[in-house]
């Protein structure tokens, strides 16, 4: 039998296996970032947007928040002034200022109607008289 030596760290079965040293492996995994790096960097920037994304949301919901508020004083300012302007009405209505008048009041309707022409300043059919008397003079009637 006949013995073959091999160099060290060589096989010839798979000539690629074994040639690299230790020190320029190392250098080739030093060359290129750390998965570990980059996996907590992409980590952390998700978080940052994931917190952005909620502080957005509440600010959005305060708003909304806000807004509701807001409708909810429109709608019942307009029914509040909807109901006052139906107590306006019923107020004014001169069945109901009649019966106050007579019945509260104790007022009685006139027996007949007295009408007075009406005065038209200046008109020369029919001029208005002066008075008769000094209406600023200090003489009590």
């Amino acid at each position: 039998m006949t013995a073959v030596v091999r160099p060290a760290g060589r096989s010839e079965a798979y000539p690629d296996r074994g040639t690299r040293s230790s020190a320029t492996s190392k250098v080739a995994t030093s060359s290129r970032p750390a998965f570990g790096a980059m996996g907590a960097l992409t980590v952390f920037g998700l978080f940052v947007a994931l917190l952005a994304m909620a502080s957005l949301h509440s600010v959005l919901v305060s708003g909304q928040f806000e807004f509701d508020a807001l409708q909810d004083r429109l709608e019942y300012g307009q029914e509040r002034s909807q109901v006052l302007r139906e107590e306006v009405a019923r107020l004014e209505s001169p069945s109901r200022i009649l019966s106050a008048a007579t019945g509260r009041l104790g007022m009685t309707p006139p027996p007949n109607r007295l009408y007075l022409p009406a005065v038209v300043p200046g008109d020369p059919l029919r001029p208005l008289p002066g008075p008769s008397e000094n209406p600023f003079s200090l003489r009590v009637r």
